[in-house]
Formats: structure tokens, sequence, C-alpha cells
């Protein structure tokens, strides 16, 4: 990848957020944003800016200069709770996070990218995340919220050269399921055909399909082994 480009990685400090920042800043200059913890990987490439998604966006003016941009938009929370118990304050934290912040981060850079004529917007969903499972109330209409964002952006934008898609991924060998017990590991694999979980560089290499292809634009691809 060109190293005059610009990763944007909102939820950094996450587990696939720190494995992504680490795969970019091996080539390019990335922008890591986190809210509580920042990530202890260091990197001339990496500059980290901390921001509660929850009050107020921070991304830097200094940044949305760059004539290449791309948007990484990882930031989200699981909140769940059954429908009628649940607390409408929880609700709106989860919009908050999921839906408002994407949406605000996304219009910022946007601006800039018309003025490039060029930009990628790239959102993370889930497999499961608009599948309406029990408890998910909030969860799952943040993300298909996300899905609602991203095509519309996807067809305004697209004659600047801009392209906004979704990758639905499933289970992967870090982060949270690499912390679930060996019997609901189990349990969630036996849904995969290949009854395995996901290496990370599936996802690496379908965000580098993604921004190199100009012509693959308002889609949902799931990577998740056949879920």
């Amino acid at each position: 990848m060109e190293k005059n480009k610009l990763i944007i990685v909102t939820g950094a400090s996450g587990g696939l957020g720190i494995n992504v920042i680490k795969y970019f800043a091996k080539n390019c200059k990335v922008l890591a944003i986190y809210n509580k913890n920042k990530p202890s990987l260091i990197s001339p490439n990496i500059t980290y800016i901390k921001s509660n998604f929850s009050k107020k966006i921070n991304i830097g003016k200094n940044f949305l200069n760059h004539k290449n941009l791309i948007l990484l938009n990882l930031a989200s929370i699981k909140n769940d709770g059954i429908m009628i118990n649940y607390n409408l304050k929880n609700f709106r934290n989860v919009f908050k996070i999921n839906v408002e912040s994407n949406f605000e981060i996304s219009q910022i850079l946007l601006k800039q990218m018309i003025k490039n004529k060029w930009g990628r917007i790239i959102n993370f969903s889930s497999s499961d995340g608009a599948k309406g499972d029990i408890g998910t109330v909030a969860y799952t209409s943040s993300k298909l919220a996300i899905h609602g964002i991203s095509k519309v952006i996807s067809k305004e934008y697209a004659k600047f050269n801009i392209t906004s898609n979704v990758l639905l991924l499933g289970n992967f060998n870090f982060g949270m399921f690499s912390k679930l017990s060996n019997k609901k590991q189990k349990q969630l694999l036996s849904k995969v055909p290949s009854n395995k979980p996901g290496h990370i560089k599936n996802i690496f290499n379908a965000i580098d399909f993604l921004i190199n292809s100009d012509y693959v634009n308002n889609s949902e691809i799931k990577i998740d082994g056949g879920l």
C-alpha cells in the first residue's frame, strides 16, 4: 500500500483495533483513536488521539488536510438485556457509540475526501449483528443502522471516488473469542462449516481489497467461514 495514505482507526484499543494498527503501521501513517486505554504499540507511523465518543469526537485538525483518507470504523460497544427491562439510558449510549460517532466522524472526513476526490470508508459489523438474537435489542438495531449509513454514503459520494462498505465478521482466533471457555468456543464453531475460527489475515486481506478497489461500493462482505 502507498505510504501517502492515512489510515484512521476508531476503537484502536480493542483486540481488532490493536492488530489493525500494527498491520498498517508497517507501510502507512496511522491515526489511532482510543477511548480509555492507550495501546502500548509504539511506531513512528502511529499517532494516538484520545477521544470519548460518548461525548465529543476529537480527531485533530492537522490530519484533515491529508490527501488520501481511509476510515476504519471499529468503535463499538455491546450491552445486552431483555427489551422489556432494558434501560433507555443504556440504549442511547449504545447508539451514541455505535451509530452517532460513526455518523459524526464520517461526516467530518467526507468533506476532505470530496475535496481530494478520493476516500474509503469501511464499517465493521458481525454476522450475528443483524440476526436479532434474544437480549440484543440495542446492539442489533445499532448495527442495522450502520448498514443504512454505509448504503447512503456509497450512493451520495461515489461520484467523488469515495466508496463505503461493510465487513461482517465471524469468530476469529483473537480478542473476545479467545477468552471464551472451550465449551462456548465449540458451541460457536459448530455452526461454521470448517469448524474452526478465522485467522486475522482474512480481515487484513479484505481491508486491503476494499482500499484498492474503486468499483466495490455499497457491499456487505461476510468473513465468517460460511456461518
